[in-house]
Order: C-alpha cells, then sequence, then structure tokens
C-alpha cells in the first residue's frame, strides 16, 4: 500500500442504499454521500487545513486531542512507546505528527479522504505515514486486527454513519487493543456555531456522551471510559493569543473533573472502547 499517490479508497455506495444497521438514538446512518461539488459532506475543506498550521486555537485543539490518545494508551494499555496506531480522518497529518511525539518508537498510520489535503506542508518521518482513503469502507491493504489504537479525532461528527467508521476500527484494532474518539460538546458546538466560531467545519451529527457511548459498543467494543476535557475558558484564550500550554490546560482540566461541579464547561468529550481480547 503506497501513501498518497495510490489511491485506497473502496467505491461509493449508489444514493439511496442504506445502511442495514440498527439507528443510534435518531442519528442518519446513510452514507457520506457526494454533495454537487463531487465531495462526500463532512469533508474538510483546503481553508481550514492551512489555518491549522498558524491559527493558535486549531493548534491548541489539535495537540489537546494528541494528548487525549496518550492519556489513554497510558492508562488502558500501560504503554506509551512502540505502538501501532491507526488515524482515522488523519488531514493533513499534523495530529499524527503530534502523536507520534507523544508516543515515541511505534509506527502511525493515517487515513484520510480528501487527496489535496494530505501531505500539505508537512513533512513526515519514515515510521509516519497518511493514506488517501474511506474510513467507513477501509482498504483490504491496511492489515487487519494489527494495531494497538485507532484513534478518531473530531471525525465522528463528521460523518452522516459514525457507527461504520468504529466497525472498521474495530476490524482493524488487535485484541486487546483500544480506540479512541473524541467529538465536540453539542451545546458548546452550538455556542461556538452562533458566535461564527466554526467557519470552514461542517458537522453531519450530534455526538453527546450517550450517542458516544452507544455508537462504541454498536460497533463492536465494550466501552471503557468517558471523559470530558477541554474547558470553554481555556479554550477561547487561544483566540485571543493567551492560550496555556496543552499539557497545562490537561492538568486544569484534571483538576475541574476531580470537582464534578464544571463538567457542564467542558467543550470536548472522549470516548474509549476495547477490543474483546
Amino acid at each position: 500500500m503506497e501513501p498518497v499517490e495510490q489511491s485506497v479508497m473502496g467505491p461509493m455506495p449508489p444514493p439511496g442504499d442504506k445502511d442495514d444497521g440498527e439507528r443510534v438514538l435518531g442519528m442518519n446512518q446513510e452514507d457520506n454521500f457526494p454533495t454537487s461539488s463531487g465531495v462526500p459532506s463532512g469533508v474538510m475543506d483546503q481553508g481550514y487545513i492551512d489555518e491549522r498550521s498558524r491559527k493558535p486555537q486549531l493548534i491548541f485543539r489539535y495537540k489537546l486531542r494528541a494528548l487525549m490518545v496518550h492519556g489513554a494508551a497510558e492508562r488502558f494499555l500501560k504503554q506509551t512507546r512502540e505502538l501501532k496506531l491507526l488515524d482515522l480522518g488523519a488531514a493533513e497529518g499534523r495530529t499524527a505528527l503530534e502523536i507520534d511525539r507523544l508516543l515515541p518508537g511505534g509506527m502511525i498510520h493515517g487515513v484520510e479522504y480528501a487527496t489535496n489535503i494530505i501531505a500539505k506542508n508537512v513533512s513526515f518521518p519514515p515510521n509516519v505515514k497518511i493514506f488517501q482513503g474511506d474510513v467507513t469502507a477501509l482498504a483490504s491493504d491496511l492489515e487487519e486486527g494489527s494495531y494497538d489504537i485507532v484513534s478518531a479525532l473530531a471525525l465522528l461528527e463528521h460523518l452522516s454513519n459514525p457507527v461504520a467508521a468504529i466497525s472498521e476500527a474495530h476490524r482493524m484494532l488487535r485484541p486487546g487493543g483500544i480506540f479512541v474518539a473524541t467529538c465536540p460538546n453539542p451545546f458548546w458546538d452550538d455556542v461556538a456555531d452562533k458566535l461564527g466560531l466554526l467557519k470552514g467545519e461542517h458537522h453531519e451529527c450530534e455526538m453527546d456522551r450517550r450517542s458516544m457511548i452507544a455508537s462504541v459498543e454498536q460497533g463492536g467494543f465494550e466501552f471503557v471510559s468517558f471523559e470530558p476535557f477541554m474547558c470553554a475558558a481555556t479554550g477561547l484564550l487561544p483566540y485571543f493569543r493567551l492560550g496555556l500550554e496543552p499539557s497545562t490546560a490537561m492538568k486544569f482540566d484534571g483538576l475541574l473533573r476531580s470537582l464534578r461541579v464544571f463538567n457542564w464547561s467542558f467543550v470536548n468529550q472522549c470516548v474509549v472502547g476495547r477490543k474483546s481480547a
């Protein structure tokens, strides 16, 4: 399997061909069909990807998500080195590079639908590769059952059929491996949208605590953890170039979570599932 140059996306289903799986709390289970531009709904555009290299709030967010993956590996795998990880919805690969920094010595593969944003002004070490593909129908030449971690960071809300991607994650994991997914809190997502802070983002469904856990279980996983993260206050600071270091923000999050009464203030959510051994 060759990165970028060789397409690994399976054929798109015909319009109207619905998934036979159970609906998740009313979410639309139709596949992400191409829009009039030929690009499936939910795919990030080039402008948004360019902004991820320079806007402090976007850099802060992807680094926090990478820290959530590191924390899950440390907590549930008891290992933070020499892991094999598959990142679904990898975009241009900056999150994959951050995960590689936090979990050194392993192999990181990413899958991204939009060929034009893969490797956009990003250089990768030999152990990090981004492939073009469909996260709801992964290519057969990705090694099934071989990954320690599959991540879906800020991905599921962009899909009409998130369970399809989660089921694919389950197929790719080794027994005992973990699936780590993050999604924005729908309440704060709505607030941010009304404030014009989500320009360039295209969300297809809302994923709250109940729907995230239900989706993980319907995808075949044992649910092991749900954790809110990124307090609204710290999440706003980078917009004014006053952001904390992501590691410091995570410590602050931990303090707020221990108080419980402030759980409403978290902008993002992380769910972890484990594949049965």
